[in-house]
């Protein structure tokens, strides 16, 4: 157990969407909860909104800024008892009309996958310190099957997808337990001007959770939840729908 009295998560992301939802549903369970994100101001607002939260400005795309953090979260828990990979982003490109040497194509990757392995490498020993963590990551459905307005967004998280994978596997032995989010649309600002069906990011918080503290290889929320058997059952017409989606 950690040896402050609360359990301690640490969240990357946590100034909005599924982040924040994260942060608010674990506020109000007692965690002690500490997390990070780029925008100084959001951050300043989640800190009154959860008073006893600790944030800190990070990309965690930045190994040296994601081991600040980890030293100053380091210094309020001996352990962690939940580590949850939210951040990231979406940007929609068309590479056949993109004026493509004008673009950061290889930022978006950066943001999802690397800063992934970031934040869990320099994270792991204080996972590994609390027997039974939880290492939750927010991936996608689309890393299942890929849209086709978002193809880097769509590979980085196939790749994370794979990661999660293997990390399931490796980290079995030493008693850490890997969850995986695959949500769908969820209704957050990245999405904002997006006119379809959403999730909202409270809902999918909670699932993820549950599916985390018990044990789950993978929760899949809303459309995402057939997604697999769609792909066995009729794949050409499963990779058509959600690419066109």
């Amino acid at each position: 157990m950690s040896t402050h009295s609360a359990k301690t998560a640490v969240i990357s992301g946590g100034s909005s969407g599924i982040g924040r939802a994260f942060v608010a549903s674990l506020h109000a369970d007692g965690w002690q909860v500490c997390t990070c994100g780029r925008d100084a101001a959001k951050l300043a607002a989640l800190e009154r909104d959860f008073p006893g939260v600790f944030t800190m400005v990070c990309d965690v795309a930045d190994r040296t800024a994601v081991r600040r953090f980890a030293q100053q979260v380091e210094s309020r828990a001996a352990s962690i008892d939940l580590l949850i990979s939210n951040a990231g982003g979406l940007r929609e490109i068309n590479f056949a009309t993109a004026n493509l040497a004008m673009l950061d194509l290889s930022g978006e990757l950066r943001g999802n996958l690397e800063g992934a392995v970031n934040l869990i490498a320099e994270f792991l020993p204080g996972l590994r310190a609390q027997a039974g963590g939880r290492l939750l990551v927010v991936s996608s459905g689309y890393a299942l099957a890929p849209t086709l307005r978002a193809p880097l967004y769509s590979a980085a998280k196939a790749a994370l997808h794979s990661l999660c994978l293997s990390l399931r596997g490796q980290l079995a032995p030493i008693g850490i337990t890997v969850t995986e989010l695959l949500p769908p649309v969820v209704d957050t600002p990245a999405v904002a001007h997006r006119s379809v069906r959403k999730l909202s990011a409270d809902a999918v918080a909670r699932a993820a959770l549950r599916g985390s503290f018990a044990g789950v290889a993978e929760v899949r929320p809303g459309i995402v939840r057939v997604l697999p058997l769609l792909l066995r059952l009729m794949p050409a017409l499963a990779l058509r729908l959600v690419a066109r989606s």
